[in-house]
């Protein structure tokens, strides 16, 4: 019989599931005050959907034990551990949850070390023993930070994207120096890490040329498709955070180009947005006419009731710039929507079976408006791509083939840190399968 491994994730996600089970706190003298200072209430949202998808599938399995290590906003209490579903779950309350802290370090301490943080995380992984440890994301120090004290045990990063990236200056503007720093400490610390990109598996190996690199990809939730809802907007842009980089800026530039066609024509605009950044989308909207035809949603706690609301847009305008594939267009894909995007280093994959995404080059506005105007003008073009949607959807997210993958994974890394075994070939990033990126950034 297979040993059972017992894998620690480090992450930082959260659904109403483990809302649920966790003692948080209303902040109710601190949401006084922000409503005094006309700031938002402070409330946790769902956050990271991919992380829970890959619980999810966990779940149904009995040859690996799985450990959740994460940082809660608004728990009343340090620490948190219980067990639900086949999982462990260990919480514990970040040194930045704390608003003395958050102010101490505007305005003093640019860089923090997360000591406390990383006390905690350490604490965690000493009492659970791990067989591999696999840290989720390196570009977030409060939690991440952790990976540079995990010593004499396997860990493995997988990367939801690398921060480090030379290309984000030109799209992202502002480069948090520090993130960018501590993402190369940790590349250059690692040996294992999960990619889903190929511009990812080559930044790792540029930072780190002795990387071991595995394929792996996040399970997809099956999302709720509404039949015979009302279509209240032509097009919808989600994102998290609605940033530059997203192309938000792009889109309302778009827009405009259609409007000289169709005067009539709406955009939902749904995401969280930085209060002076929405300032400066809403005057670009007044002079380009666009008051009228663009609408602002916030953003939704439950991400099942932003997939609810979406739906009552036609089609999706996601010209994303730095992802390489966003978990926005795949879940505009799951359900139904039509989508408009950009020439990254994934996204020409949607169409391996067939014309599922309309994609422009990056910061080419005509071309973006001119797919736009397509899909409007186009009922058989929007009927093809829903379908090869379809196709490519069943036949990339098969969520058991990719959980069955990711535990081979844990597998053969056990076996070569422990047992000096050779990587299987077929785990590893194989570049051929992916379409040569190098003229999209103009490399």
């Amino acid at each position: 019989m297979a040993r059972l491994l017992r894998i620690a994730l480090i992450c930082h996600f959260s659904n109403p599931e483990v809302r649920d089970k966790l003692p948080l706190s209303k902040k109710t003298f601190e949401n006084h005050i922000r409503r005094l200072l006309n700031k938002p209430k402070n409330q946790v949202f769902d956050y990271a959907p991919w992380i829970t998808n890959m619980i999810s599938e966990f779940e149904k399995r009995n040859d690996v034990e799985i450990h959740i290590i994460s940082p809660h906003r608004n728990l009343k209490k340090n620490k948190c551990s219980f067990k639900y579903n086949n999982t462990y779950y260990h919480f514990f309350r970040p040194d930045n949850d704390f608003t003395i802290i958050r102010i101490f370090r505007r305005i003093l301490i640019k860089r923090p070390k997360y000591y406390y943080n990383r006390y905690l995380i350490k604490g965690f992984v000493k009492e659970i023993n791990p067989d591999v440890v696999n840290l989720i994301g390196s570009e977030n120090p409060y939690y991440s930070k952790a990976g540079l004290d995990i010593t004499n045990l396997p860990l493995i990063l997988t990367c939801q994207t690398v921060y480090a990236n030379p290309y984000s200056k030109k799209f992202m503007g502002d480069i948090d120096q520090y993130h960018w720093d501590l993402e190369l400490k940790l590349h250059k610390k690692i040996k294992y890490f999960c990619c889903y990109g190929l511009i990812h598996r080559d930044l790792v190996l540029h930072n780190n040329p002795n990387a071991i690199v595995f394929y792996y990809t996040f399970p997809q939730k099956p999302l709720e498709k509404i039949s015979n809802v009302i279509k209240k907007y032509d097009f919808v842009f989600f994102a998290a955070g609605v940033t530059k980089h997203k192309g938000i800026e792009d889109t309302i530039q778009a827009l405009a180009l259609v409007k000289k066609e169709y005067p009539e024509v709406t955009l939902n605009i749904v995401g969280s947005c930085d209060i002076n950044y929405k300032k400066y989308l809403e005057k670009m909207i007044v002079e380009l006419k666009l008051k009228n035809n663009i609408e602002f949603t916030d953003y939704f706690p439950k991400q099942s009731d932003m997939h609810k609301h979406i739906q009552q847009a036609k089609y999706a305008v996601l010209p994303v710039k730095l992802d390489v594939i966003s978990g926005a267009i795949i879940e505009a894909m799951q359900i139904g929507l039509p989508v408009i995007t950009y020439k990254t280093t994934g996204t020409p994959t949607l169409n391996k079976y067939g014309e599922a995404v309309l994609i422009s080059d990056i910061d080419d506005i005509n071309s973006l408006a001119q797919n736009m105007l397509r899909v409007i003008k186009e009922p058989g073009l929007v009927q093809k791509m829903l379908n090869n949607s379809k196709i490519f959807i069943e036949r990339e997210y098969n969520n058991t083939a990719i959980i069955d993958g990711l535990v081979n994974i844990y597998n053969a890394v056990y076996k070569h840190y422990y047992e000096n075994e050779p990587i299987p070939n077929e785990l590893l990033f194989n570049p051929e399968e992916f379409p040569n990126y190098k003229n999209y950034y103009g490399l």
